[in-house]
């Protein structure tokens, strides 16, 4: 076996992602990619909600806070009217934006935050071979101009792009299509009358414009080109069409090199094979429309991280990978779904679909309560994973009415002791974390079950007592278990008001909800994930 425990192949921000959390962890990784530099051009931009509470976790934010933008809404428009503004509000986050930065400095502050993990990125190294057996991986690398060199991994991850390598050693089937439509993408200075901290979408006979906000007040420009059109991209082609179907009186100032691209609507079949795993565009391919390529590859990197983590500690089960697939497959087949009828609707140039199109958008443009769900469903945040061996619902009279198994734990500010604390705070690192909420009003049943709780203790498991009443907090043995529930109360924001056991995965999902309390069926969910645990419990 390699000093190094699990290969990353892409150096990415999936890869990067990937490579970070299981340093953090503690597993030994080694991180190659076959470009001998880091990339500097970059299309995705837009980071969501939920993965600026995931780099929050990996301790990256305030840097990607810093360098980029915050973008504060959406606008649609058809005809020279607008039909949509919808601004990013009424989300349960800290982080009611979006952020907008290229992707190269994205992979720059993620680059550094690894190299302080004291993990560097192999370059110009690439992946020629693999053979998969039971119990390791053998692999073949090529640095250079250098003959291979083979070397064995206890996995493999493939973070490796479009056109992974990974995917093409396992023989994973990649089922999708190319969409008909030539794009091209730049980034520039703007003069026009529109606000630079929001997104604008431009619909018209022949071809979309869409600008996104970047630092230094720049935007980045995705032009759909015209049908039948074989022009080589430049300024003045894009400057042309700029004014055509945008406004006569754009200006474009230091453009960058302008691009063609192409996109794709593909998914892979499996996202493990043997021991070899695939994530991000090694696994999924699809339309920018809504930023979501990015986003959905460092959540599948975050999702795989913590069990890959407590399985090569020899902690978890093995089993337990195999919820990666079971997980992160049905969110990019949405994902998928959304973005493809999205690119389909806006890029129609059937005249009755562009009227009825521009009808229904201008009737969500009307109502709040529906334009507002277009920014909150590209945030992420809503992501549910189904009912599996680790999710698990075990509510029978009282299920909270506001949080459900397999969804994201919200945040939420308590006091510990003097000082306030936040869900998000107890929830940072690649522990479990158990919330014991005691209910609006507990009896003195209530409080002497959760008293039995006082003395244990497990090394991948923290536990936390959460209190509506100052005089409940007398009893804790720990004064650092026992938070107290501020008003507005957390009780009220996940809807408890019976003694409840919520059990909080790494990622932040919710694994376990339980109520009335049983150990007995506590410790048969446990069994699901650890090999062994190490407490006693006695109710």
């Amino acid at each position: 076996m390699a000093k190094d425990e699990v290969l990353v192949v892409g150096a990415g921000p999936v890869g990067l992602t990937c490579a970070i959390q299981l340093a953090r962890s503690g597993v030994k990784c080694r991180i190659i990619d076959k470009n001998p530099f880091q990339a500097k051009d970059s299309r995705a931009a837009g980071i969501h909600a939920r993965t600026l509470e995931v780099l929050d976790d990996m301790g990256i934010l305030p840097q990607i806070l810093k360098e980029g933008i915050k973008v504060t809404g959406i606008n649609l428009y058809s005809k020279n009217s607008r039909l949509v503004h919808a601004q990013y509000k009424g989300f349960d986050t800290p982080y009611c934006f979006m952020i907008d930065l290229p992707q190269s400095q994205t992979e720059h502050l993620l680059l550094h935050a690894l190299e302080e993990l004291g993990v560097k990125v192999h370059r110009n190294t690439e992946l020629n071979h693999l053979e998969l057996f039971d119990t390791h991986v053998d692999v073949m690398l090529k640095e250079g101009e250098r003959s291979l060199t083979p070397d064995t991994f206890a996995y493999v991850i493939g973070c490796d792009g479009a056109r992974s390598r990974c995917r093409h050693l396992t023989n994973t089937n990649f089922p999708g299509d190319e969409y008909p439509i030539n794009w091209v993408v730049l980034d520039g200075h703007l003069d026009w009358p529109y606000d630079s901290q929001e997104m604008h979408i431009f619909l018209h006979e022949e071809g979309l414009c869409a600008f996104f906000p970047l630092p230094h007040d720049r935007m980045r420009i995705i032009i759909e080109k015209s049908k039948g059109d074989e022009t080589s991209p430049t300024f003045e082609f894009a400057l042309k069409i700029l004014q055509k179907r945008v406004s006569s009186e754009v200006k474009l100032h230091e453009p960058s090199d302008i691009s063609p691209f192409i996109i794709h609507h593909r998914q892979v079949t499996a996202y493990k094979t043997g021991r070899v795993f695939l994530a991000g565009d090694a696994a999924h391919l699809h339309s920018p429309a809504g930023g979501q390529g990015m986003n959905t590859g460092i959540q599948d990197s975050y999702n795989l991280a913590w069990k890959l983590s407590l399985v090569m500690q020899g902690i978890g089960k093995e089993e337990l990978l195999e919820t990666y697939h079971e997980e992160r497959h049905p969110v990019a087949k949405e994902v998928l779904a959304i973005t493809d009828k999205l690119t389909k609707m806006m890029t129609t140039k059937n005249s009755a679909l562009t009227f009825m199109r521009d009808a229904f958008m201008s009737v969500i443009g009307s109502f709040d309560l529906l334009k507002e769900q277009l920014p909150k469903r590209f945030s992420q945040l809503y992501i549910r994973y189904q009912p599996s061996s680790i999710i698990i619902d075990e509510t029978n009279n009282h299920p909270p009415t506001k949080v459900k198994i397999g969804g994201r734990a919200p945040d939420h500010l308590l006091m510990q002791g003097e000082k306030e604390i936040s869900f998000f705070d107890l929830f940072k690192g690649f522990h479990h974390t158990l919330l014991l909420f005691g209910g609006k009003k507990p009896t003195s049943a209530d409080l002497k079950t959760l008293s039995s709780f006082y003395p244990m203790k497990h090394p991948h498991i923290r536990t936390y007592f959460i209190h509506r009443n100052e005089n409940e907090l007398a009893h804790c043995p720990d004064k650092t278990q026992c938070l107290l529930d501020l008003e507005p109360s957390a009780h009220t924001h996940y809807g408890i008001d019976k003694l409840t056991a919520i059990l909080v995965r790494p990622d932040g999902y919710i694994g376990y909800i339980q109520e009335p309390l049983s150990l007995k069926r506590f410790e048969n969910y446990l069994k699901k994930i650890f090999k062994q645990f190490d407490f006693q419990l006695s109710w």
